[in-house]
């Protein structure tokens, strides 16, 4: 147990020194910081009554997610590097469970740095702080499946913004159908602002969400070891 534990770590740790270090996670950083700075400058300039939106939060958290959020399965995938060590280090398991831990790590880290920015450029809202940062996680988690099967399916650094386009895509044909709220309900995501009770639809939809990431594990495995190393790569 030890040693499986040693080895998601070890996988996890990877994933997050080398997100540390890429351009799109700084890029992303920084755009956030730079978007939510316009939003509460603009807010701050502006005569009462002031706008009650959400000052550019959630577009500087969705650019921030477009750099940071992967599971690395692509960019592995293209270097060779998850076959490498699937066969010599670690069992298509650990090497899962390891970028799933990179990916909570970063959620969580990065809704406690986007929850002090908020609080601090808002000047101590607390109530609009934590709002945004509780649904925007909420969000992330949501369309996680999305990512991963995205970085699966495709050689990408960058699967949020595919998964970004889709839910456009699906937005615009869905609401001609049957019209765009119905497919925002559908998700969960028809939410009152600061009412922490119509958040309960999306979270059972996040904890749904969450679960389906095991019917993905198939794929992942398939994707590492092929068929025919089905039954010589371990669990």
């Amino acid at each position: 147990m030890r040693s499986l534990t040693g080895a998601v770590r070890a996988v996890a740790a990877f994933e997050l020194r080398r997100l540390v270090r890429s351009p799109g996670a700084v890029l992303g950083a920084v755009l956030f910081l730079a978007l939510l700075g316009i939003g509460h400058w603009s807010y701050w300039v502006a005569l009462p009554p002031r706008p009650a939106d959400d000052r550019l939060f959630g577009w500087a958290y969705i650019l921030a997610m477009c750099g940071a959020l992967r599971f690395g399965f692509g960019e592995d995938r293209d270097l060779a590097l998850d076959e490498f060590l699937v066969q010599n280090l670690v069992t298509p398991a650990c090497y899962a469970l390891g970028k799933l831990t990179a990916v909570a790590v970063v959620i969580t880290a990065f809704a406690a740095a986007a929850f002090a920015c908020a609080f601090a450029m808002s000047a101590g809202d607390l109530t609009y702080a934590a709002w945004y940062t509780v649904l925007f996680t909420l969000v992330a988690w949501l369309f996680l499946p999305a990512v991963a099967l995205v970085e699966l399916v495709f050689v990408t650094r960058y699967p949020v913004a595919f998964v970004l386009v889709a839910f456009v895509a699906v937005l615009l044909v869905g609401g001609a159908v049957a019209g765009p709220r119905v497919v925002v309900a559908a998700l969960g995501l028809d939410v009152e602002r600061y009412a922490y009770a119509t958040l309960l639809p999306l979270g059972g939809r996040v904890l749904v969400s969450v679960w389906s990431l095991l019917l993905l594990y198939p794929l992942c495995r398939l994707r590492l070891v092929g068929r025919a190393g089905w039954s010589r790569a371990g669990v």
